[in-house]
C-alpha cells in the first residue's frame, strides 16, 4: 500500500479527473454495465476521455471466459456505436481491451488492434517453467515474481500496447521484497519508460483488494524515471467511475509530482 495516502489526500473532493483509460462491461462475467452506461456515467463526473477496455481472451490463456475475437465483433464494438451516437459530441470514446502478453501470437494482437483504439496489458498470467502461473496466488517466490516481470517486459517491448496495467500486481500476497526483486520490477519501469508505455495507478487495489497495490515502490521508480503515468478506476461497476478512490489517487499521484498524463498513445 502507499503509507502515505490518507495523510496526502484528506483534501480530495474538489478533484477533478479528465479520463479514465480502464473500465469494464457486463460481457466479462464478473462486471456490469454497458458501454453506453459508463458513458452516461462519465459525461455526469465530466470526463473528456473515456476508454472502455473489458477483458479480452488471450491466445494461450489457461481459462477463457472473456470476450474473443468473435464476441468482439458481434457485442462489444456495437455498444460503441451505440454510444457514439448518444454521446460522441459530448466526451471522446475510445475501444480497447485488457489482455496478457505471450510471445508467438503477433497476429492476434495485430487484429486486435485493427479493431480497437489501444490494448491495456493487464498480466495477470505468466509463463514459468513451461506452466501457467496466476499473477495473483503464484507470486510469492523470487524466481516467480522476476519470471512474472520478464513475460511484462517482453510485452511492453512488442509495441502493442498503451498502458501497463497495475504493474505491481504480483506484490498481491506481499512477499518478501529481496534485491533481485527490486532490480527485476526497476528494469520493467525503465523498460516502460523506453517504450512509451504509461505506468498505471490502479484504484481497483484499493477499492477491492485490500489496498494490496499501488505499492510506494511503484511509485518511487515513477518518481525516480519521471514515468509517465495514469491513474484508472478498474471499475467493474459504471457507479464508481469517479468514486472515492480514484479521486484520492488521483489527487495523491499529483501531489507526488508524477509525470501524470490524461492523453494515451492511441495504437
Amino acid at each position: 500500500m502507499l503509507s502515505d495516502f490518507t495523510k496526502l489526500t484528506d483534501d480530495y473532493e474538489n478533484i477533478k479527473i479528465k479520463s479514465n483509460y480502464h473500465t469494464h462491461n457486463f460481457l466479462c462475467g464478473h462486471a456490469g454495465g454497458t458501454v453506453k452506461d459508463y458513458v452516461e456515467n462519465a459525461v455526469h463526473c465530466g470526463l473528456d476521455t473515456l476508454g472502455i477496455s473489458d477483458h479480452c481472451a488471450a491466445p494461450i490463456a489457461s481459462y477463457s471466459p472473456y470476450i474473443n475475437l468473435q464476441t468482439l465483433q458481434t457485442r462489444y464494438l456495437p455498444q460503441f456505436d451505440e454510444a457514439r451516437a448518444l454521446f460522441g459530441g459530448r466526451i471522446e470514446i475510445l475501444s480497447a481491451v485488457e489482455i496478457e502478453y505471450f510471445e508467438g501470437y503477433a497476429d492476434y494482437y495485430k487484429k486486435l488492434l485493427d479493431k480497437l483504439d489501444y490494448l491495456v496489458m493487464g498480466q495477470h498470467e505468466f509463463i514459468y517453467n513451461g506452466k501457467h502461473c496466476d499473477s495473483f496466488f503464484d507470486g510469492v517466490g523470487e524466481d516467480n515474481i522476476t519470471a512474472y516481470f520478464k513475460s511484462v517486459e517482453l510485452g511492453l517491448k512488442s509495441g502493442y500496447f498503451a498502458i501497463l496495467a497495475h504493474p505491481d500486481l504480483i506484490f498481491y500476497r506481499r512477499p518478501t521484497m529481496t534485491k533481485k526483486i527490486a532490480a527485476a520490477f526497476e528494469r520493467t519501469v525503465r523498460t516502460a519508460v523506453d517504450c512509451g508505455v504509461a505506468l498505471e495507478l490502479n484504484a481497483n487495489g484499493i477499492r477491492s483488494h485490500g489496498f494490496r497495490y499501488p505499492t510506494d515502490l511503484l511509485i518511487e521508480l515513477c518518481q525516480k524515471y519521471n514515468a509517465e503515468v495514469v491513474v484508472s478506476s478498474d471499475c467493474h461497476s459504471p457507479d464508481v467511475l469517479c468514486d472515492e478512490y480514484m479521486l484520492r489517487l488521483y489527487d495523491y499521484a499529483l501531489k507526488k509530482n508524477l509525470n501524470v498524463t490524461d492523453t494515451i498513445r492511441k495504437q
